[in-house]
């Protein structure tokens, strides 16, 4: 980084009183607030400004449990009896198959049996051919439970209380033993997999999530080693781990695929900044002041992972071109607009010296909102 010692006349201002944060920033709150006129001393540093595409990882909710159904054998879609985004209970049918060919062999096994059952009584006492006659009565009650079987396979039904996902076949369509018919999820709990600092990944933790445009509140559910996924994070913390964070759902709000966001996913530009250069905004959120064209601008930022002692990443609105103010002589408000002062050229490479100007003041820019 850069850094750099200016001193400045000051031109215009809406001031905002601030107070720095215990421990971080320098002590704005003991400096003299700065008026037109004034000369004042600024040192800062060029920021590296970082894509925050870079970081970005897609994360989605997920019901607890999802399972795909599958053709338990080949052969035709008869009817889906089941529509998608329908509630149903467990054991519920989803899909039938063309079930003729295994009522006919259910029949035929079921006659069979009435036929061991006569030959048995038949047999009277006699021990050999009662004997006999119990064997063939055996056989035929397996013969029917087998093919009962097969039958209800004909019906693909979803293990436990669900709501239908997808439906992936249609009627009359032809599928292959194993082939995908149906996806069903129990949305009664959502859960999501996120990054977390390692020293907040405790199981059974509240943790709150932002789903969307809602703030939610579950429980750590799982303690997980980091994913592949989220190594780009690694350079943005010292130490973080995986977790899945578990949100009850018993009034149906939250559905599958809704965007869900983490502090530790950054959403604006990344730069790295001293300690000393953040601040408190007045809604209790962080700030960090630059120089921008001249202007002192307040930027909202959330803070990442702090390099050792002394510095910090942190992400928000900057630009390329933003000069990080992390010690200075007075405070200044957003908006305040700063002209080098006369007389001295500021030496080459960005190295400390002070500037004195001959030229009028400019005029003063108004304190705008959006950059």
């Amino acid at each position: 980084m850069i850094q750099c010692r200016k001193l400045f006349t000051a031109v215009g201002t809406t001031m905002i009183g601030v107070v720095f944060g215990s421990g971080l920033g320098f002590a704005q709150g003991n400096l003299p607030m700065a008026a037109t006129g004034d000369q004042v001393v600024i040192k800062r540093e060029t920021s590296r400004v970082i894509d925050p595409h870079k970081y970005r990882v897609p994360l989605s909710v997920e019901a607890i449990q999802t399972v795909t159904l599958v053709a338990p054998f080949d052969g035709t879609i008869k009817q889906v009896v089941a529509k998608t985004n329908s509630k149903l209970q467990p054991q519920s049918e989803v899909i039938r198959l063309d079930n003729t060919v295994q009522k006919l062999k259910l029949s035929h096994a079921q006659a069979l049996l009435k036929l061991a059952l006569i030959e048995q009584r038949a047999a009277g006492k006699e021990e050999i051919p009662a004997a006999l006659a119990q064997a063939k009565v055996d056989i035929a009650k397996i013969d029917v439970e087998i093919v009962q079987s097969l039958l209800d396979q004909t019906s693909v039904r979803t293990p436990f209380g669900s709501e239908v996902q997808r439906i992936l076949v249609a009627d009359g369509q032809f599928v292959r033993a194993g082939d995908p018919v149906a996806i069903v999820a129990d949305s009664s709990k959502m859960k999501v997999e996120v990054p977390v600092e390692r020293a907040l990944a405790e199981t059974g933790k509240p943790f709150s999530l932002k789903i969307e445009a809602n703030e939610v509140e579950g429980k750590i559910d799982q303690v997980l080693p980091l994913p592949a996924k989220f190594d780009v994070l690694r350079e943005l913390f010292d130490s973080i781990a995986s977790v899945v964070v578990v949100v009850d759902n018993a009034d149906g709000k939250i559905k599958v695929g809704q965007t869900v966001y983490v502090p530790l996913i950054p959403r604006q530009p990344v730069i790295e900044v001293p300690v000393a250069a953040i601040g408190n905004l007045a809604d209790g959120h962080r700030k960090v002041q630059v120089v921008r064209q001249s202007v002192v601008r307040d930027i909202s930022v959330a803070l990442l992972g702090q390099i050792g002692t002394s510095r910090v990443f942190v992400s928000g609105p900057f630009a390329e071109g933003d000069e990080v103010i992390y010690e200075a002589s007075h405070q200044f408000g957003d908006g305040f607009q700063l002209k080098p002062s006369s007389g001295t050229a500021a030496a080459a490479g960005g190295a400390a010296g002070t500037e004195r100007s001959t030229s009028p003041n400019p005029p003063v820019v108004p304190n705008k909102v959006g950059f």
